[in-house]
């Protein structure tokens, strides 16, 4: 359907929903109506609530203005008086007196000069002039050039709350040398104020500190103390209100909030004239809104009642026509879901009942003809699934839409993860017989792609995950799944995993050459041995049959004595070279035994104590050596024979390959704290000239003499490589560790007789 269409489409809606859009459009106005009318009577009851609580601002407010009205006049018409403007000290009783027959309604009156010293005063012990000169309070009634109404403050002897009124007292010159002073009874002013204030209404005065002065109730409590936080913000709002318009003529704020009691108020503030004294005003809120809400109540019972019974009306009415449609409506639902149980209900009006019975009859088609395709796609995948090969089918664009688990196991990849991954993802590669990777445009998939047609069989080497993993060998077959006009549908490759077939023809071949170059060797060798040994032997037992003759001159005999010597090192040579041979090629098999180490050290040492003698080398054995006293006590795993061979080796190579005045140290080490352990270990340290690391990874290769150069040492380079062989043989090892100039230090590596871990490693070549 083309967008045009799509805007030119009828709007679908349920019929429920007609008629409840039907009832609203008929009870939205009167509800609405209803619902204006309840906020004008709310804005009504706030209106009237706040005029009232202005009014008291206003009262409070003008009380106050009176007051300070009177007290200036008052204190100005005494400073005018020569008694006050003479300052006479003598002068007192007659003021004081005069003072309390002007005004009876302050409380007390007193006369200091600008720097706080007391001329009159009704108290018998009025305040220094220390704590007086220094209360700001003063400080800014001596700044102001006339009357001065300071804010809240403690008494200096009372210690209670008040305020003082203050008017200058100036001379002939019009110098203010005195200030004339009385306090504010806080207490009579609160009842002046609020005596015929509600119980429920709050009013109160604050300072410009923001100081409770007068409040209607909790004066003792709150006189002093800072008024609530909403009214202080509202307080500093109006000031700043008012500084910014320089409005000197009252202003007020209205605003809701919480007192100190936790009760919400309308609060009403009027600026004070003549002083930065506020008026506040509070009345409930609930109080206030007590008939609106009542009212308001009554109004949404009333519009809910005839909302439901016009919402009951409707309902009543589409329920007849409603419910067969949404039963039908919900077996095709279920039909849409691939539920074919649900059916069509058989009711409603005659029209709506045929359509169910036609919609009943296609289901119980398509249910039959569903039931047919899925018995088809179980066989299918049943046997998809039991195939012994892996298959992948994949969508003309290459992208895999099925597979079997064994292609999941060939790939290391889940179905979530195969599924829709792309023909040429990097999430695996083929290589071919040769091991070279095979580029993507060559994969099989891509073949069939690309040609339409079958592939025959070919052998790929398949790595899924890391590059570096381990091919997988598959025989490869491909075919196409074409449509009617020949455009591909499918393209299926199947992979059979033939690994183990590869790995072992690879294996056959590997064992036919190892087994043809072990052979040739073993010929060579033999040969060498028949061809070398008759000559040797010859050449030995005549020379020693010549050596025999008494008449023989003495220079004849030395030469003869070459070539005996020549000819026994050459058989010596041929000796091992055979020994290393079969001991390599398992020919020769190795009888391990409980060998009493000790003894057998101290053989050793004592064969080769005459060559260390004779080339001034120290033989130190380290004592006393595991097995001493009882040789039975430590044990190792070896043939005596080939063991005693091997440690006189490495003895007989310490003392050659040393230095003259050297040193040769043969020490005996066990695993394990208590020397309990699998392993015997025999060190044996030299003081030669040491090997250099590039040294030592040649130094156990058979003809290779590393270091024999500097020695003038003679020798053919097997004697390391024939003991490593027969240590290996035994189930040891020999190591070595050096450093140029430092020595060395061979360490041939043994097992304990009748420990667990011997008889788990046999003697043989690793």
């Amino acid at each position: 359907m083309s967008s045009a269409d799509r805007l030119h489409e009828p709007k679908s809606w349920r019929l429920g929903t007609g008629l409840l859009a039907l009832l609203a459009i008929c009870l939205v106005p009167a509800v609405a109506g209803a619902a204006l009318y309840l906020s004008h009577l709310r804005d009504t009851a706030l209106r009237d609530a706040y005029r009232a609580a202005d009014l008291v601002a206003i009262g409070t407010s003008d009380r106050l203005r009176w007051l300070l009205q009177d007290a200036e006049a008052m204190l100005a018409s005494m400073a005018a008086r020569p008694l006050v403007r003479s300052a006479d000290p003598t002068a007192c009783d007659p003021l004081l007196a005069e003072f309390r027959t002007i005004s009876p309604a302050f409380k007390t009156l007193a006369l200091r000069l600008t720097d706080g010293r007391s001329l009159c005063s009704e108290l018998p012990q009025p305040p220094s002039q220390q704590s007086v000169a220094a209360a700001p309070w003063f400080q800014a009634a001596v700044r102001q050039p006339g009357f001065h109404v300071s804010d809240g403050h403690l008494g200096n002897v009372q210690n209670e709350w008040t305020v003082r009124l203050t008017y200058p007292v100036k001379d002939a010159s019009g110098q203010t040398v005195a200030l004339l002073i009385t306090p504010l009874d806080l207490r009579q002013l609160q009842e002046r104020l609020f005596a015929q204030l509600p119980a429920s209404n709050l009013g109160a005065v604050v300072d410009a500190a923001n100081r409770v002065l007068v409040r209607s109730t909790l004066q003792g409590e709150r006189a002093g103390k800072p008024a609530v936080e909403n009214v202080s913000r509202g307080i500093d709002a109006l000031r700043r209100e008012a500084r910014a318009a320089g409005v000197s003529a009252p202003a007020s704020l209205q605003f809701p909030g919480v007192g100190i009691d936790g009760v919400r108020r309308l609060f009403v503030i009027r600026t004070v004239p003549m002083s930065g004294w506020v008026a506040v005003s509070g009345v409930p809120e609930d109080e206030t809104l007590r008939d609106y809400r009542a009212t308001r109540n009554r109004s949404q019972a009333l519009i809910l009642v005839v909302l439901l019974a016009a919402g009951l009306a409707a309902w009543r009415v589409s329920r007849g026509i409603r419910l067969p449609i949404l039963g039908l409506a919900a077996a095709a639902r279920s039909v849409a879901r691939g539920d074919l149980a649900p059916r069509a209900p058989d009711a409603g009006p005659t029209e709506i009942r045929d359509v169910a019975r036609e919609f009943n009859s296609m289901v119980v088609a398509t249910a039959e003809a569903r039931e047919r395709l899925r018995t088809s796609e179980r066989e299918y995948r049943t046997l998809l699934q039991n195939l012994p090969v892996a298959v992948v089918s994949h969508a003309s664009d290459g992208a895999v839409e099925l597979f079997n688990d064994r292609a999941c196991a060939l790939l290391r990849m889940t179905p979530e993860q195969m599924r829709g991954t792309a023909a040429d993802s990097p999430v695996w590669h083929f290589v071919d017989a040769q091991g070279e990777r095979v580029q993507p445009c060559d994969y099989p998939v891509a073949q069939l792609l690309r040609t339409h047609q079958p592939l025959s069989p070919q052998i790929f080497g398949i790595v899924a995950g890391d590059a570096a993993a381990a091919h997988t060998w598959v025989l490869v077959n491909g075919y196409p799944q074409l449509a009617g006009d020949g455009r591909l549908l499918h393209a299926v490759v199947a992979f059979v995993d033939i690994s183990a077939q590869h790995e072992a023809e690879q294996l056959r071949l590997a064992k036919e050459s190892a087994e043809a170059a072990s052979q040739a060797k073993s010929d060579f060798l033999s040969r060498l041995s028949h061809e070398l040994r008759t000559p040797l032997n010859a050449i030995i037992g005549f020379s020693q049959l010549i050596q025999m003759d008494p008449q023989l001159p003495a220079e004849r005999r030395a030469q003869l004595g070459h070539v005996l010597s020549a000819g026994e090192h050459l058989l010596s040579l041929i000796n091992q070279i055979l020994d290393i041979s079969s001991i390599e090629s398992g020919a020769q098999k190795v009888a391990t035994q409980a060998v009493p180490l000790a003894p057998l050290l101290e053989t050793c040492v004592a064969i080769c104590r005459p060559l260390a003698q004779a080339g001034a080398v120290a033989l130190e054995v380290a004592r006393p050596l595991p097995g001493e006293p009882d040789p039975a006590a430590v044990q190792v795993q070896a043939d005596p024979t080939r063991l005693r061979q091997v440690v006189m080796n490495l003895l007989s190579n310490a003392v050659k390959y040393n230095r003259p005045q050297g040193s040769v140290r043969l020490a005996v080490r066990q695993d394990g704290a208590g020397g309990e352990g699998p392993g015997v270990h025999v060190d044996i340290t030299d003081s030669g000239i040491g090997l250099a690391p590039a040294q030592l990874e040649r130094l156990f290769e058979p003809f290779n003499r590393v270091g024999a150069e500097r020695t003038g040492v003679e020798g053919h380079g097997l004697g390391l490589a024939h003991s490593r062989a027969l240590a290996r043989s035994m189930g040891g090892e020999i190591t070595v560790s050096s450093q140029p100039g430092q020595g060395s230090c061979f360490t041939l590596h043994l097992q304990r007789a009748g420990h667990p871990a011997a008889a788990s490693r046999p003697g043989r070549v690793n």
